[in-house]
């Protein structure tokens, strides 16, 4: 019998007992299930629950549940396991906010070699109805992805527009930092007609997010991150100017110092909203696999992957524009799942919820 399944059948059984929850999903994650992995990568697991109806009613629930079998804060080893498990609601928020994670958990139950626990019933409803729990809100994605282009793009275009925008905004509110963003927006667009920003604009999104009652919003957006006219302009000027020093210090940085790993996953990631956009799914392993491979072990320079992330963050950001995505999760279909799961699958393993 497979030793890794019995050990996270030994967790699961424990993890059930002392919270009453049920675990209905368990997949490896990471290099595993992208199909980037080596003899030596450890295996790390992610997973989803439905907690007890009992806790749940009074508010003393779980929403994760983490588990590292290496006590010594030291690298994992290949034989270590790292398990985290997220409850069901905690896992569809996380979907509607766009979170890569809980994407890519979503994605991974088409791909039935990496699953470690799969309870039929219910990974049936989620794969059935999966272009249900997510929506355009993709700029987690993207956001990291600009993160990792921010540390280590010398030369582009995205500094030069935020160097200027951070030097002017930052002269022109010197003494207004109380006010709030939306009452400074004349002076932006003073500085918008002055110069053709390509990648610091306005944009009118929902606020509400993923819950409640549609609100759309104004923001300013600065390379992926967006500001409600709401934050202060101090807090505003904070974080771009924050955004530029980060930009800034990865002039410094050699191809000897760089994080191809983290970059890695940037071109992982891009690589994924494109074919979600394209596709409405996300395969795994990945497409790009072999690529995504060579620039976590350092075998491509420097410059090359950051004339790829650039030329994608370009492209997807146009696609994501203008994609048939919905605005919104499907929030009626998930209010009535979460609440079936809960009160009806949880009754079947627990008969104590009958009194």
């Amino acid at each position: 019998m497979n030793i890794e399944k019995i050990d996270i059948k030994n967790l699961i059984e424990k993890f059930e007992n002392e919270y009453s929850c049920k675990v209905v999903y368990i997949t490896k994650y990471g290099s595993k299930l992208y199909g980037t992995d080596n003899p030596n990568s450890d295996t790390d697991y992610k997973g989803i629950f439905i907690p007890n109806k009992n806790d749940v009613l009074l508010k003393r629930d779980l929403e994760h549940f983490n588990f590292n079998s290496n006590e010594k804060n030291t690298k994992n080893s290949k034989d270590d396991i790292d398990l985290q498990l997220f409850s069901i609601y905690k896992f569809f928020n996380l979907l509607k906010k766009g979170e890569t994670g809980a994407m890519d958990i979503l994605f991974s139950m088409f791909r039935e070699d990496t699953q470690i626990y799969n309870d039929q019933e219910f990974t049936s409803i989620i794969k059935e109805n999966y272009k249900k729990f997510y929506n355009r809100n993709l700029h987690s994605f993207v956001g990291y992805c600009v993160g990792q282009s921010k540390v280590y793009n010398v030369r582009g275009e995205r500094f030069n527009e935020l160097h200027l925008f951070v030097k002017k905004f930052n002269s022109l509110v010197k003494e207004q930092g109380d006010k709030k963003l939306e009452l400074v927006f004349p002076l932006i667009d003073e500085m918008f007609d002055e110069y053709d920003y390509k990648y610091i604009n306005y944009i009118i999104a929902d606020t509400s997010r993923g819950s409640g009652e549609i609100k759309q919003g104004k923001y300013v957006e600065v390379l992926g991150k967006r500001f409600l006219g709401t934050v202060t302009v101090k807090y505003f000027a904070d974080k771009i100017t924050n955004m530029e020093e980060q930009f800034g210090n990865r002039a410094r940085a050699s191809a000897k110092g760089v994080d191809f790993k983290a970059l890695s996953h940037a071109v992982r990631v891009i690589s994924e909203v494109e074919e979600l956009i394209d596709n409405d799914f996300i395969t795994f392993p990945l497409k790009n696999r072999v690529y995504v491979t060579s620039v976590k072990e350092g075998n491509e320079t420097l410059e090359d992957v950051m004339d790829y992330l650039d030329n994608k963050l370009n492209i997807v950001q146009g696609k994501l524009e203008n994609s048939n995505l919905p605005e919104r999760s499907d929030e009626v279909f998930i209010d009535a799942l979460l609440l079936k799961l809960i009160g009806r699958l949880v009754e079947r393993y627990y008969n104590y919820f009958s009194y």
